[in-house]
């Protein structure tokens, strides 16, 4: 078994940062949800799906099929 971890201790290396690389994008992405932040990060004007993404925060938050908070 240690001889097979040290023959392929470079696909190990990279396979763990890139596991790391995308928990930490996840991570972010979860905190700036939680804070408010929109997910797509190109703003909500004219967005038809703001509604969906922050509802209290829009005038027409009651749109048909908006999730009701």
């Amino acid at each position: 078994m240690f001889a097979y971890i040290a023959s392929h201790m470079g696909y190990i290396v990279v396979t763990l940062v890139l596991i790391l690389i995308v928990a930490a994008v996840i991570v972010r992405m979860v905190r700036e949800r939680k804070s408010g932040k929109g997910g797509c990060g190109c703003g909500c004007k004219g967005c038809a799906n703001a509604p969906y993404c922050h509802p209290q925060n829009m005038s027409d938050a009651h749109a048909p099929g908006a999730p009701k908070i």
